[in-house]
């Protein structure tokens, strides 16, 4: 079983990355592989409409790469921190580059990081739309996190906040369920 983590923040410290982190390691401890698709490290130039009906087309490699890491996985953990009131722009410009349907048959994690209101997480309300509209099926569980969720660092920040951590085992237990 294979599982694709896509980072959709790009700041230095991430709330997001680190709750990524976190979830991968979950997985990683029930022998489920996990791959990573970060787009601070991995940006996409604007997507091309042109292309849309077949990404491989793309002049652009790493468009390619993209593609080929989504269609190669069994299951997608999509997170992305709340910017104005909705997803990180660079997740929807990376989706943007995928087939319609390049979801279809495959289960989709939502987790992100929404400021100081954990009830307040409308980009993962946003994000679940945009799968179904892939074709893909998100699970029941979901994660949102705020800043108070989590300890900082100088190098980042570690979740803390233990119904939250009961809340990523829920996630990852759901996605190994459903994909076995």
């Amino acid at each position: 079983m294979n599982i694709l983590l896509i980072n959709g923040s790009v700041a230095k410290k991430s709330h997001t990355e680190a709750l990524l982190q976190y979830i991968a390691s979950l997985f990683e401890k029930k022998d489920v592989t996990t791959k990573w698709w970060n787009l601070k490290e991995k940006p996409m130039l604007v997507v091309l409409p042109e292309y849309h009906h077949n990404p491989m087309d793309h002049p652009d490699r790493m468009v390619h790469e993209f593609v080929r890491a989504v269609e190669q996985v069994d299951g997608i953990v999509l997170g992305s921190p709340l910017y104005h009131g909705s997803y990180a722009g660079v997740l929807k410009n990376a989706l943007d580059n995928l087939h319609f349907d390049t979801f279809r048959g495959k289960w989709i994690g939502l987790v992100g990081n929404g400021g100081s209101i954990r009830a307040d997480h409308v980009q993962l309300v946003h994000l679940r739309q945009v799968v179904k509209t892939l074709y893909g099926y998100t699970l029941q569980t979901q994660v949102g996190t705020c800043a108070q969720d989590y300890e900082e660092q100088e190098s980042g920040f570690t979740l803390n906040n233990k119904e939250i951590i009961k809340r990523c085992q829920r996630l990852v237990d759901e996605m190994i369920k459903l994909l076995t």
